[in-house]
């Protein structure tokens, strides 16, 4: 066995006992990462991984203290998702068919009772992906809705991926995913349901920076 290193100085080292040596293997992208953060930091690339280690720890504490559990936080994290595609993709009805309305806010939701209903329509498809026993609970399946196309991604999700080869979306979904557990294995109810019900055709718009050059 080589000759051990000396004491790490800093947050982590000094009055704090002495630390416990770990050998891991990192990705590439993950390693360079962590280089950046430590010189941005002012830490050693090991005490770079602890600080973020620990933080993730005490996160986790805190979203155990604050929602009862891991799985709790987690599924509100994944309502609060589908409230924001929700009133981010609200259709309205023009020459060119149903189409997103590109006038509306994350917020609107709060002052338009239709938006509104539909944002609630969204989060009970959400919750019955977590029902037990299952079952069709046909009186909320009459429409689509947000959380089945972002149940789709959690689903899909691999956190395996480098960080470099995912979008900010897909890391979101993939953490979810991770902290959903077991839970992001459930059959949804709407699965069946929508090989019955066609969906509704929605017609592509260009995005507002676009339209204002035409």
């Amino acid at each position: 066995m080589g000759k051990r290193g000396p004491q790490p100085k800093g947050e982590y080292g000094g009055k704090i006992g002495r630390t416990a040596v770990l050998s891991t293997r990192l990705q590439p992208d993950t390693r360079r990462r962590l280089v950046a953060a430590k010189e941005a930091g002012g830490r050693s690339l090991s005490q770079e991984l602890e600080h973020r280690l620990r933080r993730t720890f005490i996160e986790d504490d805190k979203a155990v203290e604050f929602y009862g559990s891991q799985s709790n936080a987690a599924i509100l994290k994944l309502i609060g998702a589908v409230i924001q595609s929700t009133c981010t993709s609200w259709l309205v009805k023009t020459d060119e068919g149903w189409v997103p309305d590109l006038d509306k806010d994350p917020g609107e939701w709060l002052r338009d009772a239709k938006l509104f209903d539909e944002v609630l329509t969204a989060i009970v498809h959400t919750l019955m992906w977590f029902k037990p026993g299952g079952g069709r609970d046909e009186q909320f399946l009459f429409y689509h809705s947000a959380a089945e196309e972002i149940i789709d991604e959690i689903r899909s999700a691999d956190p395996s991926l480098p960080i470099t080869k995912r979008s900010s979306r897909q890391h979101s979904m993939a953490m979810l995913k991770d902290k959903l557990g077991d839970l992001a294995k459930h059959r949804h109810p709407y699965d069946d349901w929508s090989k019955e019900k066609p969906s509704i055709p929605v017609t592509p718009v260009p995005s507002k920076a676009k339209r204002k050059h035409k």
